[in-house]
């Protein structure tokens, strides 16, 4: 018999149906849970997005390489890129795109993406009867520095010729390439430029401050050439992982004041605005997917950083390491 006190809670007396409904219920929830148990174990082996292929890799370090197949990593990784490209109207119909290739895992896959980019609007191009919607141009622009760490001859075309390669091996259409010497923001004369150049480097005593000179000088030389032939975007791959260290570099140097502008996806401050699609990448990310798609780099003859940003560089390699990839977002 069922207590008759409406406020009691105690469940001192129910009847038998009611506790068959109680334990009824209980088996379906413990089924549930069972069911649902059973479902994450047997998808804990596939791709967290397809839930169908393999994992690239088996490791739990809270990185994309261990969450996704091939197909789902390379296509997250090109969703941020065009997402970046999209959303801050990076690339329009009309422009004209100077992309800066080092050689690089980053700005090699900028260099992919951009060229997948272009292959896909010239196909809707030509697929178009009207043809009323342009297509923007891609022009590729690597700085030669070997004026400044005085490499072997050879080497210098050796890695020429291997960047020659690349772009032209990539599909139709066809790319510009321009050779730029860092020399050449002072001169056309390579003779007179490179005299200049060295006297200017040599009246730098610190490290970071020489650092630092060359890299404005090829931000220079960068904007020069694509002034002169016509270009209205220049874009960088910069990655998060590069911006982590610049934040930190910059920070240290007291230069927080233009940090705002220089981590942003457009930096109008420059002739030629300056874009970073690949801002929302890791560099371990971008340097797994060319191992993957086999997308050639280039290993440039450069001294190692012995300044400040040197520091900061192995510092936050460091703080990856012990913490994660992703600790670069939250710099």
């Amino acid at each position: 018999m069922a207590c008759s006190a409406s406020a009691c809670q105690s469940n001192c007396y129910k009847t038998q149906q009611e506790e068959e409904a109680v334990k009824a219920n209980n088996n379906t929830n413990s089924f549930a849970a069972n069911i649902s148990s059973s479902n994450n174990n047997s998808n804990s082996g596939l791709c967290l997005k397809c839930k169908a292929n393999q994992p690239i890799s088996s490791n739990s370090d809270g990185g994309d390489d261990a969450r996704f197949c091939i197909d789902c990593f390379r296509g997250n990784l090109f969703g941020k890129f065009r997402f970046a490209v999209t959303s801050n109207a990076m690339i329009a119909p009309t422009d004209n795109v100077l992309v800066a290739f080092s050689g690089g895992p980053s700005s090699r896959v900028a260099l992919q993406f951009v060229h997948e980019m272009h292959s896909k609007a010239q196909k809707n191009f030509d697929a178009c009867r009207d043809r009323s919607l342009p297509v923007f141009g891609v022009g590729v622009a690597f700085v030669d520095e070997s004026s400044v760490y005085s490499a072997p001859s050879n080497e210098t075309d050796k890695v020429i010729g291997d960047v020659r390669l690349i772009v032209e091996n990539l599909a139709p259409p066809s790319k510009e390439l321009y050779i730029v010497p860092i020399e050449s923001v002072y001169s056309s004369d390579s003779g007179d430029g490179r005299e200049r150049l060295k006297k200017l480097l040599d009246a730098v005593g610190d490290a970071t401050g020489r650092e630092d000179l060359l890299l404005h000088l090829r931000m220079l030389a960068l904007q020069k050439v694509a002034s002169q032939n016509g270009y209205n975007r220049l874009l960088l791959g910069s990655c998060v992982s590069r911006i982590a260290c610049h934040v930190i570099s910059a920070t240290v140097k007291g230069q927080g004041y233009s940090l705002p502008a220089d981590v942003q996806y457009v930096d109008a401050r420059w002739e030629i605005p300056v874009v970073l699609p690949l801002r929302d990448c890791l560099a371990k990310e971008l340097t797994m997917l060319c191992r993957l798609d086999g997308l050639k780099t280039v290993e440039l003859i450069r001294s190692p950083c012995t300044g400040i940003n040197g520091l900061v560089s192995s510092f936050v390699t460091l703080l990856q390491v012990q913490s994660g990839p992703s600790f670069s977002y939250h710099l």
